[in-house]
């Protein structure tokens, strides 16, 4: 199975992480995680990824760590790499405000 890691950066501190397998050109899994220096570490604010079978989303909180878990059994996991994505490049701000206060 290859594996491909490599990162996207938004600004120099936010930057996503993105872990993903394929067999022959198909998706089989995949991470994709949003990072932000915070102090004077990166730390995961948020995750894509489909460990446990199915894509899903992992919300974290500083104070509260793993939040909620967002199931996407109804699509495939590669819609759910293309959301997790477009959605960590748009919405990264947000979710880091979401992060800090939880």
């Amino acid at each position: 199975m290859p594996e491909k890691d490599f990162e996207i950066l938004i600004n120099a501190e936010t930057v996503i992480r993105v872990y993903r397998n394929t067999e022959s050109g198909r998706l089989i899994s995949f991470a994709i995680v949003l990072l932000i220096f915070h102090g004077d570490d990166w730390i995961d604010i948020q995750r894509f990824d489909t460990a446990h079978g199915c894509p899903h989303l992992d919300i974290l909180g500083k104070k509260g760590g793993l939040l909620q878990k967002i199931w996407y059994d109804d699509l495939s996991s590669k819609q759910v790499y293309s959301l997790a994505i477009s959605t960590f490049k748009s919405n990264h701000e947000q979710i880091k405000a979401q992060f800090l206060a939880h």
